[in-house]
């Protein structure tokens, strides 16, 4: 292309988008920039984005092939030049050239001004792929010719690719008019120029004539060499180290530099590694032969600017991710997570060994002083590179393993990564995962950004604000997250953030007060912590009054002492002991209370003594604890306050009293816990206050006197022996608790009298007492006993009524289920009994009537023999009767007598309350008599009773239905044969018929089509004189085209589908032409896609409405109830769902697919339990139907050869095959293009047939019992005499029986061998043609006056068969 190109000037400008309008698989996204050479957009294409870049042709007599088989021959070099991306595609027209790529987001110039910014060591990682891929072009004799920033592409994993291969622009250019390097090169208008010097050369006409330009023919031609595309390579790696990224040459810049005689470099300054700074000097030199191959800097640099591991492992495994076949990021994640520790070790050796070796002065010396800070942590520079390839994958993951295996690696890779990149590089996608939809991955998200926060060692200015203004808003939602374990993660580690944060504070304070803010003073300590503590204050908050318990215990036990330690000794009151204490107002939740007494111990250590008298009621609250795992947690807390000296003596005095009984509680654990406080007591106060208060507290229950107290085995040793577990818990269930208190606090009286001399009263305990005391006794109770338990009667009032609060909560929380404990009441609640009779319909009304009418007399006796003679009086006036007017009737009604009792609870409760009244014998005021006096109990009984024999009727309804549908004899009648005599010819439909279905019991059958229309018939109409036969009822609002219909509901409704993913239910009205919508869902076509299939699961008591998806979904859909009632999903590998069939008995489904497997689901434990696949591999069954009289068979038709098999799903073999071909049968070498694509299986007179239809538009009947007598009963409309003439036979091939049709000559004078023609159709105008012109879709019988059938093909018509 050359340089004329400048002194063009268009006629008339368009925009980008015009010039696609003539191509139709290309779709305009967006304009990417145009100048006057070349015009770019991002257009979308079936396999994705792509930049196209447009030539117009403003002069026809431009060579522009050439230009286009350039293109095209680096295209074929550069196809296994991993970092190379050519044009892909060239194409021309008459108004332009078209070039195209694959479109990549960013390219090195974005991505250098974009944060994070590249670290040294992803710098060093481009420069090696940049050289890289100049040696992988340059070795194939590929030059490029335009290297800059925004040719070289980069992925966010940092691969890089080079790109806009410059074969179609001059390689020399005029150094004194700058025209042409602004036409070609200067897309960007950033005035940046890497062209090599030798490319300028001298163009000034020589004869100084108008002509400023010479003609190209005279200047000087050549090819791009290597050594140009080193020139331009060194001047972006220039760009790419220096700090402030500014451009080295300029178009004037460069020139002057070709004219110079000094060779200096002056970008070069910039670069700090004197490696670096060799090897752009050596590749911008201004002598071509001074310049060295891509592959000898490479080999050059090795360990020194590069180091080994680019070169022996991240090349190669970085190129595994990048290249073709591209895998899913939940694939990568999966192989770098099998990786990662190799990986890990790799990076880390090979830095290890650049900092053993001798380094480079102050590099070295740094990077010293960081290990020396950072201790046992190893940073690897080079992890930064796998750490972009990690967090690019985060976004397109789908699985939640993938999820959290991810967040492993990158808590993994910030063990071993600077705080830089923790804090730029992994803590966003960190955050990212935090708000993810799976709770787990939530979870792990929280427990990995508070581990990398607490990795990050030296935090920058920059990020002196990452809490306040980042990590705690980004959290603030945790809080009230709806997954108990995502809050409950978040208490967790909310201490361990608070204590992260402050030290972040504590770090950059000091470096922030010398650091400039633009003239504005620099901010406070105070107000920075202010803001730390309102804002983990209110999360605090929010979790200590959290609903669930689970997340206030986890708080408070993961790191409660350093929540007081950040937020100080007033707010540790206000805030966390305030919140804490509401704990112990929850009574049904022991571990919530003993986790307050378990951490209390680390508040008050840091709140202080003087919160003893608020803890010390709290404590004595605890000790009554009707849990004994609560109280044994009191009194450690209590022993803990006392060693740390936090409770006041006073307080020390009160708590020995009402802790001193329990030396004899039953529980060993609160008998060593008291031990142990009473030894810590010991240790704490004076021998005096020890002898004085504590042993005097004690001494009543110790064997003996005890010296060294503070010795807890001397303590134990002492013990008086326990009061029994028995008697104990006999004691506390005690109902009447104050009596019997009292009552042993009279025979402690009485003892004490006899002990005197004196004689005591006689004391009398109630009669219950009198029988507690007897089984205390026999428990062990001892008047010893008795004396321990007085002296605890104050705990074990305490404990009674806490016992008894906590049960009337549970009552009260179970109210809301009606679920009654009946083992729990103190009174047996009488057992009912009710015979659940089916209703019947016999044909003697009369004698049924009287029947009930006997039945309820005796009933009446017997219930009231049975219930009036144990009822109390209040209960019989309730009820209407007493025992004297009861035996009256008895002795009145003498031919009924009662059972005696255990059998006369059978058929005590009517079905009904006005079923118990005779209303023949009895007048209306007793009637109403009797229904006022009826006690509301009593109906809501017999209103149970009721309920319970219409559903024992409903589920005996449906068994019976099960039978009927699985024995009865469908369509057609008994003897019926098909005779192929035309009735009908229907073509209102505008599409493909997709399905025929006739409704049961009546004359109609319905149709669907792809033009979205519903349309339902009357076969009763067509029998008579009707000229025109039109549909009585249409449906027209589904979007798209019907793929599925299905009769449900008691034949009143039919469920439709959609290629549009719609489903819809639809009522037949019974006097209206139109139909309405009953109920409709929108499928999710991009999860599931549209339904294929559908059919209609009725067992009675249960309508389900069934449909499998294009993406292997087989849906249950309750019609009674919203949402699914059950889902099934087969496996793509086995192909897409094109069909299926329900068994007879609803026991299990088959499905047939794309692929040629047939696979069986269990209905009832929803599993798929037998899976077949057709011997010839990616056969696609076209329709799956059940076998008409053998349960466990299926009939699929396949593509191809007119082929129908019988399968049987238990024994997975191939029992029948029918076959409609010329090709030899079960060969499939040479296939017929025919196939079945409509099948209707009944039986008549106990022998199956099948009906088909198909792509050859012929009706078979196919007699499964005697072969021969199967025949062709409709011919196509198209066919000869002679092709209509077959006979069907049967034999035996590989243990398959096969029937198979072959032609035969017709007789003469015979005709043809076709059952039908016996009657010719009705005349009438415009007569149509028997058969069908088009492929028949669908198949049906329908049943009026006669048994018809029915047949639609693809152009919409139906016909109608006798």
């Amino acid at each position: 292309m050359g340089n004329q190109l400048v002194g063009i000037a268009p006629s008339q400008i368009f925009p980008v988008e015009h010039y696609l309008t003539d191509h139709a698989d290309l779709q305009f996204d967006v304009n990417l920039g145009s100048t006057r050479f070349l015009k770019v957009a991002r257009a979308r294409t079936q396999e994705g984005l792509i930049v196209v870049k447009v030539f117009a042709i403003h002069d026809p007599t431009l060579p522009l092939t050439p230009h286009k088989e350039k293109v095209e021959e680096i295209r074929k070099k550069l196809a296994s030049a991993v970092n190379c991306l050519p044009f892909q595609r060239a194409v021309l027209t008459e108004k332009a050239g078209f070039i195209m790529r694959e479109y990549v987001k960013y390219s090195l110039y974005d991505r250098i001004s974009t944060r994070p910014f590249l670290t040294d060591v992803e710098k060093r990682w481009i420069a090696f792929q940049v050289l890289y891929a100049l040696h992988q072009c340059h070795k194939v004799g590929v030059c490029h010719g335009d290297i800059k920033l925004e040719n070289i592409l980069i992925t966010s994993w940092n691969w890089v690719l080079l790109a806009d291969f410059a074969s179609f622009k001059p390689t020399y250019l005029p150094e004194d008019n700058p025209g042409d390097y602004s036409y070609f090169f200067d897309a960007s208008r950033r005035r940046t120029c890497y062209i090599a010097p030798e490319r300028f050369i001298q163009t000034l006409n020589p004869d100084g004539s108008s002509q400023v330009l010479l003609p190209e023919e005279s200047l000087r031609k050549g090819d791009l060499t290597p050594a140009m595309d080193i020139f331009s390579a060194g001047c972006a790696l220039t760009e790419l180290f220096n700090e402030v990224h500014d451009a080295p040459f300029d178009l004037s810049e460069l020139l002057a530099y070709c004219s110079s005689e000094d060779n200096d470099f002056k970008h070069l300054d910039n670069l700090e590694d004197p490696d670096i700074r060799e090897l752009i000097r050596n590749m911008s030199e201004r002598d071509p032969a001074c310049r060295q191959s891509a592959e000898a800097y490479l080999a050059q640099e090795r360990k020194r600017v590069f180091p080994e591991y680019f070169y022996s492992f991240l090349q190669s495994y970085m190129h595994m991710f990048s290249a073709p076949p591209i895998i899913s990021p939940d694939e990568k994640i999966s192989r770098l997570r099998n990786d990662m520790q190799n990986i890990i070790q790799i990076v880390s050796s090979d830095t290890s060994k650049k900092k053993g070796s001798v380094g480079n002065g102050d590099g070295e010396k740094k990077e010293c002083k960081e290990d020396g800070e950072h201790g046992e942590k190893t940073e690897a520079d080079g992890l930064v590179i796998i750490t972009a390839l990690v967090t690019s994958c985060i976004r397109g993951l789908h699985y939640c393993t993938s999820k959290l295996q991810c967040l492993d690696m990158l808590l993994e890779l910030a063990a071993h990564t600077s705080s830089e990149t923790i804090l730029d590089r992994i803590l966003p996608y960190v955050m990212h995962l935090v708000h993810d939809p799976f709770p787990r991955v939530r979870v792990r998200a929280i427990h990995t950004l508070t581990s990398c926060l607490e990795l990050v060692k030296s935090v920058p200015c920059s990020d002196a604000n990452i809490f306040p203004e980042y990590v705690l808003p980004g959290l603030a939602a945790v809080t009230t997250d709806e997954a108990m374990v995502v809050r409950a993660a978040y208490a967790e580690n909310i201490s361990r953030l608070a204590k992260t944060a402050m030290r972040y504070l504590d770090q950059c304070h000091p470096k922030m007060q010398v650091t400039d803010h633009g003239g504005g003073p620099p901010p406070s300590y105070e107000s920075e912590l202010q803001t730390l503590h309102e804002m983990i204050q209110q999360a605090v908050a929010m979790l200590l009054t959290d609903p669930c318990n689970l997340v206030k215990q986890t708080l408070v036990e993961n790191g409660i002492t350093e929540l007081c330690v950040f937020f100080g000794k007033q707010k540790a009151n206000d805030v966390l002991l305030s919140h804490m204490i509401t704990f112990l107002n929850d009574k049904e939740d022991k571990q919530l209370r003993a986790s307050f007494f378990k951490c209390i111990i680390g508040v008050t250590a840091y709140v202080g003594w003087h919160s003893s008298s608020i803890l010390t009621p709290l404590l004595q609250q605890g000790l009554t604890d009707p849990e004994e795992f609560v109280v044994v947690k009191v009194i450690e807390a209590m022993t803990s306050l006392t060693a740390s000296g936090l409770l006041q003596k006073l307080s020390l005095y009160d708590l020995l009293r009402d802790v001193a009984c329990y030396l004899v509680h039953p529980n060993l654990w609160i008998r060593q816990a008291v031990v142990g406080f009473l030894s810590s007591m010991a240790r704490v106060l004076d021998l005096v206050d020890v002898q004085c208060k504590v042993m005097v507290a004690i001494q009543p229950y110790l064997r003996h006197q005890v010296i060294q107290a503070y010795r807890e085995e001397l303590l134990l040793n002492a013990l008086v022996p326990h009061i029994p577990r028995v008697v104990f818990d006999s004691v506390i269930r005690c109902s009447d608790i104050d009596s019997l208190l009292e009552t042993l606090e009279e025979r402690q009286r009485a003892r004490g009298l006899v002990d005197a001399g004196h004689v005591p009263q006689n004391f009398d305990p109630h009669p219950a007492l009198k029988n507690l005391f007897r089984r205390l006794s026999s428990q062990g109770m001892t008047d010893f006993v008795e004396e321990q338990l007085l002296s605890m009667s104050w705990h074990i009032k305490k404990i009674h009524r806490h016992r008894i609060g906590s049960d009337t909560n549970k009552a009260a929380n179970r109210m809301p289920d009606g679920k009654i404990d009946l083992l729990s009441l103190k009174v047996p609640v009488p057992c009912h009994s009710i015979v659940l009779q089916p209703l019947s319909k016999p044909d003697n009304m009369a004698s049924l009537i009287h029947a009930r009418k006997v039945q309820r007399t005796r009933r009446s006796v017997v219930a009231s023999d049975s219930h009036l003679t144990t009822m109390n009086e209040e209960w019989q006036h309730m009820f209407g009767g007493t025992p004297e007017s009861h035996s009256q009737h008895r002795l009145s009604d003498t031919g009924s007598m009662s059972p005696p009792n255990g059998t006369s609870a059978v058929g005590d409760i009517y079905a009904s309350p006005q079923h118990s009244i005779d209303t023949d014998h009895t007048s209306l005021h007793e009637r109403s008599y009797i229904e006022y006096r009826s006690a509301p109990c009593r109906s809501e009984l017999q209103e149970l009773s009721r309920r319970k024999q219409e559903l024992h009727t409903v589920a005996v309804r449906g068994r019976e239905w099960a039978e009927q549908v699985a024995w009865r004899s469908p369509m057609p009648p008994p003897s019926w044969r098909l005779r192929g005599s035309l009735v009908a010819h229907l073509h209102e439909h505008r599409g493909a018929i997709s399905r025929l279905v006739a409704i049961p019991e009546t004359p109609l059958f319905a149709s669907s089509a792809s033009d979205g229309c519903i349309r339902v018939w009357d076969c009763g109409k067509m029998e008579g004189r009707n000229i025109a036969n039109r549909s009585r009822q249409v449906f027209n609002r589904q979007a798209g085209p019907l793929v599925g219909l299905a009769v449900c509901e008691n034949n009143l409704s039919l469920a439709s589908a959609s290629l549009s993913g719609s489903v819809f239910v639809l009522r037949i009205e019974a006097n209206s032409n139109k139909m309405s919508v009953l109920q409709s869902r929108q499928l999710d076509l991009q999860e599931d896609g549209f339904a294929v299939d559908i059919n209609y699961l009725d067992a009675g008591a249960q309508s389900v409405l069934v449909y499998a998806t294009m993406y292997g979904s087989i849906v249950g859909w309750d019609l009674r109830s919203p949402g699914t009632a059950w889902k099934l999903d087969s496996d793509l590998k086995r192909g897409l769902i094109t069909s299926f069939c329900l068994d007879p008995h609803q026991s299990w489904l088959a499905v047939g697919t794309s692929s040629g497997f047939h696979i069986c689901w269990d209905l009832r434990f929803q599993l798929p339990i037998s899976t077949i696949d057709h011997p010839v591999s990616g056969t696609r069954i076209r329709r799956l139907i059940c076998h008409p009289t053998e349960q466990s068979c299926v009939m699929s038709a396949v593509h191809g050869n007119n082929e129908v098999s019988v399968w049987n799903l238990e024994t997975h073999c191939r029992q029948t095959v029918l076959w409609a071909s010329s090709s030899p049968p079960l060969t499939h070498t040479t296939t017929n293009s025919h196939s079945v694509c409509a099948m209707y299986a009944s039986s008549t007179d106990q022998s199956p047939f099948l009906l088909t239809g198909g792509t050859d538009m012929r009706l078979r009947y196919w007699d499964l019992d005697t072969p021969s007598d199967s025949y062709l009963a409709v011919p196509a409309a198209n066919d000869s005499l002679g092709s209509t003439s077959v006979a069907y036979k049967s034999r035996v091939i590989d243990g398959t029986n096969v029937i198979f049709e072959v032609p035969v000559k017709p007789r003469a004078g015979q005709g043809s061998n076709i059952r039908g023609g016996e009657e010719s159709p009705r005349p009438g105008p415009d007569q149509p043609q028997a058969g069908h012109h088009d492929w028949i879709s669908e198949i049906a019988l329908c049943q009026a006056s006669q048994c018809f059938l029915l047949s639609g093909s693809r152009d919409g018509v139906i016909k109608v068969w006798k």
